[in-house]
């Protein structure tokens, strides 16, 4: 045996259980600055949005752990899973009941990252779930005026941008629509945002109204020149949202915020999206919620969290559904079903 097999005999396990130690330190230090000093952009506000993947290399580990003089190795694995336990526990849904509530509501939203050939996927949706309110976003949906069964079924809508609506939102309904309009950031800054936010107002009988919100904020990845992830032009708009919701929360409406945000909830634009709101998935949700991701293999693999079904406190979801079943687009459906 050479003089370098030989020594890779002798230090395999010191320079392995080195190599974790420090894998884990890295770790450690990763979540305590997303803990405690999160990132609004640049490559680390990156790493911090696919934080739980960076717990990959523990499956790695798991062949060594039968290796003989490895007990640090099996020690450092075990706090490693713990450590992931900790910062993002699965959920367990907690399907609720009405209970006698007035009123019950159910509301589909989906990025269907539209075009014609999409609309066959929309008529399947509607047909086998039957939701009372639809809200799409990425329609780009031009055959839509011609769909009359679809229009039938849903007798009030909007999504013609000559109407006020913005570019690829729809919103489908079976309760009349007293009202409607858009959210727009300010564009003194940049002149060339567009609204990303409709909303209309449903009479859902019994003399009460429901505040439905579309909204797509523009995506961070990628969507300011020269930069990877520049937040700035979302955040603007999710800060137009927030202005726009909280005097009607605080006035008492019953609101329900749909769409694929393009923010997840390890960012800190996640918290002005959700203040004072109810997020349907840590409520009545399953597993992790993980709303976008890549086809790959004949099959979705969904990655990421940032499509949302929020609630005002008065409010009561009962359930949600996230179904990733391939239908052509990078996002799932979120299905809730919600009491008045």
């Amino acid at each position: 045996m050479s003089k370098i097999g030989i020594w890779w005999r002798k230090q395999r396990f010191k320079l392995l259980t080195i190599g974790v130690c420090v894998y884990l330190i890295l770790l450690v230090g990763v979540l305590l600055v997303w803990a405690f000093s999160p990132q609004q952009e640049g490559m680390f506000a990156l790493v911090e949005i696919f934080l739980p993947y960076l717990f990959l290399p523990l499956v790695f580990m798991v062949p060594f752990l039968f290796w003989r003089f490895t007990v640090l190795l099996r020690i450092i694995f075990v706090l490693g899973v713990i450590l992931f336990g900790v910062c993002f526990p699965p959920r367990l849904g907690d399907r609720g009941s009405a209970n006698g509530s007035v009123g019950e509501v159910t509301a589909l939203t989906w990025n269907m990252l539209g075009s014609n050939e999409r609309s066959g996927y929309v008529r399947q949706l509607l047909n086998s779930k039957e939701p009372g309110i639809v809200v799409l976003q990425e329609t780009e949906w031009e055959g839509i005026d011609l769909a009359d069964d679809i229009l039938r079924q849903y007798p009030y809508h909007v999504y013609r941008p000559r109407e006020g609506a913005p570019p690829g939102e729809v919103i489908l309904s079976k309760y009349p629509i007293k009202e409607y309009g858009v959210i727009q950031a300010d564009s003194t800054r940049v002149i060339w945002d567009i609204p990303r936010v409709l909303w209309v107002r449903l009479d859902v009988g019994q003399g009460r109204t429901l505040l439905v919100v579309n909204a797509h904020p523009i995506s961070a990845y990628r969507t300011v020149y020269g930069c990877i992830f520049c937040p700035e032009r979302r955040d603007r708009q999710i800060t137009a949202l927030h202005e726009f919701l909280q005097p009607l929360i605080t006035r008492g409406e019953q609101i329900l915020l749909l769409g694929d945000m393009n923010t997840t909830d390890r960012e800190p634009a996640y918290r002005e999206l959700s203040a004072n709101l109810k997020d349907t998935h840590l409520l009545v949700g399953n597993g992790n919620g993980h709303s976008w991701g890549i086809m790959g293999l004949n099959r979705y693999w969904s990655l990421l969290r940032i499509d949302y079904i929020f609630v005002t406190p008065n409010i009561r979801p009962l359930s949600l559904d996230t179904d990733c079943s391939s239908r052509g687009s990078d996002h799932c459906v979120l299905m809730g079903h919600f009491a008045l």
